[in-house]
């Protein structure tokens, strides 16, 4: 338990009974005709303000985990940090994993008396303004950067999922306990990730998409699956600037595990094409935040 400090000099000196940990449950944001969208007002955790006009290395901690008794697919959670200085602030997302359990995927525990464990991650930004929230992707679905997706039916464990303009779901989601901490920084031995889950469903032959990369995105790998088996679509990548020239060109045969794609330089945006005749099931782009 922090305590405030008469004289506060650093950012976790002010109102550290309060802060510095806090705790909600998070439910998905639902949207038109039952459809569950991506929240566009997540309940923030952390609020701090340093009194010193300079930044400090500090480490945040988010946990996830199912609730006691609570049934549903547990869909993923996304970690916001909006950090900076001097007036001026930005943000990150990363993958915040939810924590194992008792029971299957769909049966919650038996007992009460057992709680679920925490999944998490930690991750270190300089600054003096912290705010922290999560967000409960759900629906699986990254939305395209400029319209919807052209597929948007998922299908997890048999129970079908509905991302951003499919319809009604057919299971309620999981609620979660999602937790954010802050500590002065140490040395952390973390990598931190930020998923976009692009399609999970029936085999799907995908055009040419454009999403965006990820701010401070390092690197870049694919995790993919068809109806033949793990790795059996062939991919083309295209990486490009923000005017949308092309700098890089990668090809992923068929029945080949991606390589590790750095991310450099002007690199903002990516296009995926599944190579004819492939199909796919499921499809995401796990980026190594830099951070």
């Amino acid at each position: 338990m922090g305590r405030q400090i008469a004289d506060p000099k650093y950012l976790l000196d002010t109102d550290a009974d309060q802060n510095i940990g806090n705790s909600t449950d998070l439910v998905p944001e639902p949207g038109a005709g039952g459809t569950t969208q991506v929240q566009t007002n997540p309940p923030r955790l952390l609020s701090l303000d340093g009194p010193s006009k300079q930044g400090e290395m500090t480490s945040v901690i988010f946990t996830a985990s199912r609730k006691p008794n609570v049934t549903g697919i547990a869909g993923p959670v996304t970690g916001i940090i909006e950090f900076g200085n001097g007036g001026r602030f930005t943000r990150i997302e990363v993958d915040v994993p939810v924590g194992p359990y008792q029971g299957i995927q769909l049966v919650p525990s038996n007992t009460t008396a057992v709680e679920p464990q925490d999944g998490g991650t930690i991750v270190s930004v300089p600054t003096g303004v912290l705010r922290t929230y999560c967000r409960y992707d759900n629906r699986l679905i990254q939305p395209n950067s400029d319209a919807a997706p052209p597929y948007s039916i998922a299908e997890v464990a048999g129970v079908p999922l509905r991302g951003p303009g499919g319809t009604s779901d057919t299971l309620n989601p999981a609620t979660l306990l999602v937790k954010s901490m802050a500590a002065h920084y140490s040395k952390v031995w973390n990598r931190a990730y930020r998923t976009q889950y692009l399609y999970l469903g029936a085999g799907i032959a995908i055009p040419a998409t454009f999403y965006r990369i990820p701010m401070l995105a390092k690197s870049l790998q694919i995790a993919r699956s068809s109806a033949a088996g793990p790795l059996a679509a062939g991919l083309d990548i295209t990486l490009s600037d923000g005017g949308g020239l092309a700098l890089d060109f990668i090809s992923i045969a068929a029945g080949t595990r991606s390589p590790i794609i750095p991310i450099v330089g002007q690199m903002v945006g990516i296009t995926i094409s599944t190579i004819a005749p492939s199909t796919v099931t499921f499809l995401s782009l796990i980026y190594e935040i830099g951070i």
